[in-house]
């Protein structure tokens, strides 16, 4: 039985691009399309458990913003938990691939990458595994081992850091104090030996 993917992409060449070539694919079919997070869960809401697609395919750098890619990943993480995300973005630098795994997504391809790549990723996730493209692979060993001595949390906090957001936007986003915020980017600057947020940035790579 074919499996089903809604897309979210802002640019109409694009979106209608991924959707034809997807089609060739009799594996999977398409439930439908987005241009913002907005419409995708709109879409999800007025649909029903009946018509919720199995992979969610999505821009990172959507109406102008990373944030709100990133964002869409954390909303569906956990309101759609059985959903499978796959990220299909032009970004490939390794500290935006690592934000976007860690955030929830099952898969990373690159939009400079041959298509072939995404069909992989898309069987592999609705076989339950992770995958990330094969040409930015190589370079997440280096750095996954730099974010190794982070808890979850505080990759989280450091993730917001790199995308230039200021503790009080952390504070919102993550739903907790502004104290708390600050306790944890203390505990990353011990962790680091930086005592700066600049400095962070220039360590792990600014995500924007």
């Amino acid at each position: 039985m074919a499996k089903s993917f809604f897309l979210v992409e802002d640019h109409s060449l694009m979106r209608q691009g991924i959707v034809t070539y997807l089609a060739k694919n009799s594996e999977f079919t398409c439930a439908g399309v987005a241009a913002s997070p907005q419409e995708f869960l709109i879409a999800m809401s007025e649909g029903g458990a009946s018509c919720q697609p199995d992979v969610l395919i999505t821009d990172l750098n959507l109406e102008g913003s990373m944030n709100d890619g990133i964002q869409l990943i954390q909303t569906c993480r956990r309101k759609f938990p059985a959903l499978k995300i796959v990220v299909y973005s032009m970004y490939a630098a390794a500290s935006v691939v690592s934000t976007a795994m860690n955030s929830g997504a099952d898969a990373y391809i690159s939009k400079l990458s041959n298509e072939e790549e995404l069909v992989i990723a898309l069987k592999r996730v609705v076989a339950g595994q992770t995958y990330i493209d094969s040409a930015i692979s190589s370079q997440m060993v280096d750095y996954e081992r730099k974010l190794s001595i982070f808890t979850r949390r505080e990759l989280e906090i450091l993730n917001f850091i790199l995308m230039g957001n200021s503790n009080s936007v952390i504070s919102e986003t993550l739903d907790v104090s502004k104290r708390s915020v600050e306790n944890y980017i203390s505990r990353i600057y011990d962790k680091t030996g930086f005592s700066s947020k600049d400095e962070l940035i220039a360590h792990f790579g600014r995500i924007d």
